[in-house]
């Protein structure tokens, strides 16, 4: 580790290192700017339908009673921490069998599992079964997107200079996280606007979700 001299103030510094930053991940490596890109769709459009949906699915809309239903929110929580865990431990397991060009099927097998639960919603009127089928799925999802998670923070730090991965990383995760919060208000409104045809605004999730992953296989193509 080398201290860097600083010339500045903390303004002043920040504004420089985040203008790098950007100027690294646009120009020099524009494959991180693509999967920069691709990160924040999924935010957008599949990660906040998961963190909206899941609450008001499961305490809302399905067929279950108020003190159950709170208590199985409570499991299907837990599901999502499992899959996580999960996910991080594959990745670790695996990590000699995971090739980067691969990672897009990662992100298109997290779209896919959304559509059983559109599907679940429509052909089942049981809201256990229904919450068997969601709580699964979630579980799925979580699974996948954190060996993506993983696979991607390889790859930046791979692709970055020594002296740049701290903040390239730090721009990534800024700007990433910024498009879940807008994720969550759009279904929030969306939810809202389509109520008792919550199947349909999960469908959309998934049908936007795939066509971003279809279109990402090609940006790991390297």
């Amino acid at each position: 580790f080398r201290k860097q001299v600083s010339d500045g103030g903390i303004l002043k510094t920040a504004r420089t290192d985040f203008a790098e930053s950007i100027r690294f991940i646009c120009k020099e490596k524009p494959v991180i700017g693509k999967t920069l890109l691709v990160i924040c769709g999924i935010n957008l459009f599949l990660a906040s339908m998961i963190i909206v949906a899941l609450p008001y699915l499961v305490t809302e809309v399905l067929n279950i009673e108020a003190s159950q239903a709170n208590r199985l929110y409570g499991f299907a929580e837990g599901a999502l921490a499992a899959g996580g865990l999960t996910g991080g431990i594959g990745a670790g397991i695996f990590a000699n069998k995971l090739e980067v060009h691969k990672s897009g099927s990662l992100v298109i097998a997290c779209a896919v599992c959304v559509f059983p639960i559109s599907a679940a919603l429509v052909l089942f009127s049981s809201g256990m079964i229904n919450y068997i089928i969601i709580t699964v799925c979630c579980f799925a999802i979580m699974m996948f997107s954190t060996i993506f998670t993983v696979q991607m923070m390889s790859f930046v730090q791979a692709e970055t200079p020594q002296n740049l991965i701290g903040k390239v990383i730090a721009v990534i995760l800024t700007i990433s996280m910024c498009a879940q919060p807008l994720g969550n208000a759009f279904y929030g409104v969306l939810f809202e606007i389509c109520k008792g045809c919550e199947y349909a605004v999960v469908l959309f999730s998934g049908v936007v979700s795939l066509i971003l992953a279809v279109n990402a296989r090609n940006v790991f193509k390297i």
